[in-house]
């Protein structure tokens, strides 16, 4: 696994994770806020995408297919895919992969991070299907998020909000005044939590691992993957946490 330093006070919990292209020097979770990885935005990627697509008449998969997909674009404005550890839905999913990768390596107009006018490394992700790829009509009830199970049965994040909050001790941490944090993560298609980053972190390696320790399932409480067209996807979720001064 490649060693990356984080600016921004931000950094990565990799559970289980080998990014296959190492890079030398900083590589942010995502993007700074009003900066995008493309010209025109996530709009004008898709279209782009939608082109390449059509232009080169690629043809529908033989079944339903849906991924979850990570990217790294460089300062150099080059891309390179993030290998998922979730090697399940790779593989079930290998039509759309080749198609989606195919297709990126015809789009040109890529957009480096920027942070204090130094370009940056930074990922972004997407979720591909064929309607996406064809400019097909999407009906939002055909993707459904993943489900927090507690004592097998289905509850909700309010739950899950619940559960952390008494997992998470804070006791012998004295935070001087108001104090947040968010906590970023995935549930692939095993319902796993996994990938996990804190925006905000602590000092102290002890606090951040309980972050981490908390969010993650137990026997207890785990989830039920989020679905496409009852296909498992991976799914991520941004999770706020705040503590008041005493």
């Amino acid at each position: 696994m490649c060693n990356s330093t984080l600016t921004m006070n931000k950094f990565f919990l990799l559970i289980g994770l080998i990014i296959t292209a190492c890079i030398n020097g900083q590589v942010l979770y995502e993007y700074p806020k009003d900066q995008d990885f493309y010209e025109g935005g996530r709009q004008g990627f898709y279209g782009d995408l939608q082109q390449v697509v059509k232009k080169n008449n690629y043809k529908a998969c033989e079944k339903t297919e849906v991924l979850f997909m990570r990217f790294i674009v460089y300062p150099d404005n080059t891309v390179k895919y993030v290998s998922d550890p979730d090697t399940k839905a790779v593989e079930n999913n290998k039509c759309m992969k080749d198609k989606v990768l195919n297709a990126i390596k015809q789009t040109t107009k890529w957009k480096a991070a920027e942070v204090d006018g130094k370009k940056t490394a930074a990922m972004f992700l997407g979720i591909f299907y064929d309607d996406l790829l064809f400019k097909n009509p999407v009906n939002e009830s055909d993707f459904t998020m993943p489900v927090y199970m507690y004592k097998d049965k289905e509850s909700n994040i309010m739950k899950f909000r619940e559960n952390f909050t008494k997992c998470f001790d804070i006791n012998g941490y004295n935070p001087i005044g108001d104090y947040s944090f968010i906590i970023n993560f995935d549930v692939d298609t095993n319902g796993e939590a996994g990938f996990f980053y804190i925006e905000n972190q602590s000092n102290l390696d002890q606090f951040n691992d309980m972050v981490v320790k908390c969010a993650s399932n137990t026997k207890k409480s785990y989830w039920k993957p989020g679905l496409y067209k009852g296909i498992p996807v991976k799914r991520y979720f941004r999770f706020p946490i705040r503590f008041n001064a005493q």
